[in-house]
């Protein structure tokens, strides 16, 4: 899309800025009716086994904590990918292009962030023909076990924090909403390897 923006404008960026407004809006003009394609950002990605599953982390020294444990027993995990944060609401559509999966399973911080992305980027992966992206349980039930609460920039309000926890299984809800409307969070740093090495229930759903 940047290539054809500066062909048209004189300015890569511009069709970037068009496109949120109403120029762009249902019925009027489209991506297509010039000429132009919108690439996803590159997905980092390593591939560590044979299975369809694509295990995203979020942040960079989980990716390389689980990893280095996955090495060994990859399960059902064919490829582990770096989310890195916002971008993945893009990025994901890059999964397309790896063969074999079947299943996209999401691991982040537990914060109003960390709930945003994965339920952002299901839209994206749907609109790719992907599955739907779901929590990585066994991580998150583990980090909830964690007494390593920091301090959100802000409280959710409870109604959003409805719809983050939504995303997650039905019995780590609760807890996960507890911590969003009383302004705290949980880093998935929190899942260290020594406790990962030690603790083999993450394993359980991947």
């Amino acid at each position: 899309m940047r290539e054809r923006s500066l062909e048209i404008f004189g300015n890569e960026k511009r069709l970037d800025a068009l496109t949120a407004t109403t120029l762009f809006a249902p019925g009027r003009l489209t991506l297509a009716t010039l000429h132009a394609e919108r690439i996803p950002p590159p997905l980092a990605y390593e591939q560590i086994g044979t299975g369809g599953t694509v295990l995203v982390i979020e942040n960079s020294d989980t990716f390389e904590t689980i990893g280095s444990l996955l090495t060994t027993d990859a399960g059902h995990v064919g490829y582990l990918a770096f989310g890195g944060g916002f971008a993945f609401e893009a990025s994901v559509a890059r999964i397309a292009k790896l063969k074999g999966v079947t299943d996209i399973a999401y691991y982040g911080d537990l914060d109003n962030d960390g709930l945003t992305i994965p339920q952002r980027a299901n839209v994206s992966a749907l609109a790719a023909g992907l599955p739907p992206i779901r929590p990585a349980e066994g991580l998150y039930r583990l980090l909830l076990q964690k007494n390593a609460f920091g301090v959100a920039p802000t409280k959710v309000d409870p109604l959003d924090t409805e719809l983050r926890v939504s995303w997650l299984p039905v019995a780590v809800r609760r807890s996960a909403a507890d911590l969003l409307v009383t302004g705290r969070r949980l880093p998935q740093e929190a899942t260290s390897k020594i406790l990962l090495q030690h603790n083999n229930s993450w394993r359980r759903d991947l």
